[in-house]
């Protein structure tokens, strides 16, 4: 029976369901989003039971099967998420998938779709989704959803041999001509890429044909009707290389949608064509993301490489302010798993939030979550964390609100605004990096938590001598030294290699971005040496990092509409 809630929950999705929302690039560019596993986000409750039965006592990520988490569950937790400032959320596929046990035990992530048609009852019923859909639209946020199209299921690698076993297994494609021939994937080779199959001998992953007529129709038929009638603002496309990219232009097309697609690794010139060949709106920033390992994965680490990934990624895309900024995703060790020193994934953080692009931050990023070097122990569920509202929860979430400041008020820095700027390095050393965006400039560390008798100078900050500058992630001001120089110290205790954001003290006061009652003053040009702060004032450590972020929204609630 369906609960009260879930009834009135569809009952209001009546009106809104039915009703594409046909989100543009151009306004996706704006958002931050929050990647979530429907299985993992959040538990069943008793207006959001579970669709399976019976689950295990402890959700252990290595037993490879469902833990009851619902459509309906992510409902009772997107107060948790909207806290922290997205505006959008991207949820695993929705799809039906093969829900028999196999080698790799079940489909509890939702990506061995077998009919991308019909919708997968182990996440929720049709008019739960709908429900989901008007709750995220209610809070001004959009929906992402995943989808699977390269490939579907199959129990041996000869099903695709056979119509009969390929209808009496329920796959949308059950004519072998929807499929390529069966072979293993050579990465070297991109026609085996596009052909050959995914999976293994255990479980292989067909290849769909997607040069088929047949099967381009029906899913572009399929992703119109889709979009449409559970009111989806964005795709992101999984397996994205591994189709012909032509096909993507039709279905993305008829999707009437943003879509972001999968394009893993680090192969920059070939990852750019999903924009240059207009295959795609975009694409996640893979690229990006090797260069962040290489630069803040370990203490003292590959500054240059960091660099050099940054570069190559703005000169190689046409519209570098669509990728996907990430971290960490369901396909990666989680970051706290191979980078233990936390202080390198707060500089990994703003780097990832202040380059052109959307910020993607995949959910557990924001509880520290360091189980899983690999899948499927990274999917593991979050509710043990029990939803703590950490340190790295208010960082992430004062990153946000400095983001959606400086865009909803077009703030610029010699009359270029933070959208319209492109990211650049200021200055850098073979350990810290500089990094100027609009009326922003980040500077960063791969030095680690330690303290060192060490300093960073930017020689020329683009501010006038004397003038204020504030860091907007400590609220602590500080007076430009001469010829525009700002000099980093990391020698202080308690600050050793933190990272800093720093806006003149004029736009700081503009967008209220900081308590002007309680900043600590510091008159030296060279920051984080040990001076003396007002009372009031918290260690950087704590001060605007643990300051309330539902005040700041609301303070940019004052001055701004949200961008829609």
């Amino acid at each position: 029976m369906r609960s009260l809630r879930s009834l009135s929950l569809w009952l209001a999705a009546i009106s809104t369901a039915g009703v594409a929302q046909a989100a543009t690039a151009d306004q996706w560019r704006t958002r931050s989003i929050y990647q979530l596993f429907t299985d993992r986000f959040a538990p069943p409750s008793g207006t959001a039971p579970a669709r399976t039965s019976p689950l295990p006592q402890d959700c252990d990520a290595g037993l490879q099967t469902w833990c009851g988490g619902t459509w309906l569950s992510i409902i009772d937790k997107l107060d948790y998420i909207s806290a922290m400032g997205f505006d959008a959320i991207w949820i695993s596929p929705t799809s039906e998938n093969l829900d028999v046990w196999t080698p790799y035990n079940y489909a509890y992530h939702g990506y061995w779709v077998t009919d991308p048609r019909k919708i997968n009852l182990r996440f929720g019923s049709s008019d739960d989704l709908k429900a989901l859909s008007k709750a995220v639209h209610d809070r001004g946020m959009y929906l992402m959803v995943d989808v699977v199209v390269n490939n579907v299921p199959g129990l041996t690698p000869k099903d695709s041999l056979s119509a009969d076993t390929l209808k009496s297994q329920g796959l949308i494609w059950d004519d072998p001509a929807y499929y390529h021939s069966q072979c293993w994937i050579d990465y070297n080779n991109d026609t085996s890429v596009k052909n050959c199959w995914m999976g293994d001998d255990k479980l292989p992953l067909m290849d769909v044909n997607t040069e088929h007529p047949t099967v381009i129709s029906t899913l572009q038929s399929w992703v119109k009707d889709y979009v449409k009638e559970y009111g989806i603002d964005g795709l992101r496309v999984d397996a994205a290389k591994h189709v012909p990219g032509v096909f993507w232009q039709g279905f993305c097309g008829a999707s009437g949608v943003f879509c972001m697609g999968e394009v893993y690794g680090d192969d920059t010139p070939y990852a750019a064509k999903f924009q240059t060949e207009k295959w795609m709106d975009s694409i996640l920033g893979f690229p990006y993301y090797y260069g962040l390992v290489k630069g803040f994965g370990t203490p003292m680490g590959n500054m240059t490489g960091f660099i050099d990934s940054f570069n190559t990624v703005l000169s190689s895309f046409p519209d570098p302010g669509l990728l996907g900024n990430f971290i960490e995703n369901h396909d990666l060790p989680r970051w706290r798993n191979t980078t233990v020193d936390p202080q390198l994934g707060w500089n990994a953080m703003v780097a990832q939030f202040v380059f052109n692009g959307i910020p993607t931050v995949y959910y557990g990023q924001e509880q520290d979550v360091s189980f899983g070097a690999n899948d499927p122990y990274n999917r593991g569920a979050l509710w043990p964390t029990k939803y703590a509202n950490t340190t790295t929860y208010n960082r992430i979430a004062r990153l946000n609100a400095i983001r959606s400041a400086v865009i909803t008020n077009g703030t610029s820095f010699n009359g270029t605004s933070f959208m319209q700027a492109t990211s650049r390095i200021a200055a850098s050393t073979a350990n810290d990096v500089a990094i100027r965006r609009g009326p922003l400039l980040a500077v960063l560390t791969n030095r680690g938590s330690p303290p060192q008798n060490a300093s960073f100078g930017i020689n020329n900050s683009g501010w006038p001598s004397q003038s204020s500058v504030i860091d907007v992630l400590s609220c602590r001001s500080f007076t430009v030294g001469t010829g525009g120089t700002i000099s980093v110290s990391y020698s202080a205790s308690g600050y050793g290699g933190m990272p800093y954001v720093f806006m003149s003290s004029q736009d700081v006061q503009n967008l209220r971005l900081c308590d002007y009652t309680g900043i600590a003053q510091s008159t030296n040009s060279t920051i984080n040496v040990n001076t003396t702060t007002k009372s009031s004032a918290l260690p950087a450590s704590q001060l605007g990092w643990e300051r309330s972020i539902a005040a700041v929204l609301g303070a940019l609630a004052l001055g701004a509409v949200a961008a829609l």
